[in-house]
């Protein structure tokens, strides 16, 4: 027996709580694609996303559509979609054109072709993802309210100057020379009756170097 196989469609439904605009740019993350080629499968009529898949991709396609707010339908390969899953387009056209004059809209319906649910918000209104952060609680009964105009953080009192004896200084007028000069020692006198000077070219060091022993004599030897 052949593995099941599934067909993954999205239309442009919405899971609670999630925007279509924050979705598009999601899906166009993920799939790695330009958000102005999502367009299509944000009309209300089905547009396949991936067809062929087994079960263990399906789920897995599922997971990462549903993680950024999008609603994927999956019927088993080949099947054609329910007719309670479709919708028109003219009518998702309709409802994403609201949007766009109003600036910003409210989730679409859960049911198919219901515009009703369709909320135009005041300008200005946040229409970022909605979370529940539950607001922390901070003890503040430690802490006190100072009067206007009060000094926050007090300088601490600063050591005194160390007292330094300068009695035994004394300043000297401008220009006199601070540190006098020693007296140089005498040269050394040191006799050169002794030297003398020969003439260029003269060789200098004699070499002493003797001449090598002469052979030994070897005429007495014979080789067997």
């Amino acid at each position: 027996m052949s593995e099941a196989r599934y067909d993954i469609y999205f239309r442009g439904d919405l899971l609670e709580g999630f925007y279509a605009d924050f979705v598009k740019a999601d899906m166009a993350q993920l799939f790695k694609t330009d958000p102005a080629r999502l367009e299509a499968f944000f009309s209300g009529k089905p547009q396949p996303v991936k067809l062929k898949v087994d079960r263990p991709t399906a789920a897995k396609y599922k997971a990462a559509l549903e993680k950024i707010g999008a609603k994927p339908i999956i019927v088993p390969m080949g099947a054609s979609i329910p007719a309670g899953a479709a919708r028109s387009g003219a009518s998702a056209s309709a409802s994403q054109q609201q949007g766009s004059d109003a600036g910003s809209v409210n989730q679409p319906a859960t049911e198919p072709g219901s515009t009703s649910d369709w909320t135009v918000l005041p300008a200005g209104s946040d229409i970022g993802e909605h979370r529940d952060i539950q607001p922390v609680a901070v003890d503040t009964t430690g802490f006190s309210l100072a009067q206007a105009g009060a000094t926050l953080v007090e300088h601490p009192e600063r050591p005194a100057p160390v007292q330094v004896d300068i009695s035994g200084l004394s300043l000297d007028e401008p220009g006199v020379t601070l540190v006098e000069n020693l007296e140089r020692p005498a040269p050394a006198q040191v006799d050169l009756s002794g030297l003398s000077l020969d003439e260029p070219g003269v060789t200098l060091v004699d070499s002493d170097r003797t001449a090598p022993p002469p052979p030994p004599d070897v005429s007495h030897l014979t080789l067997e």
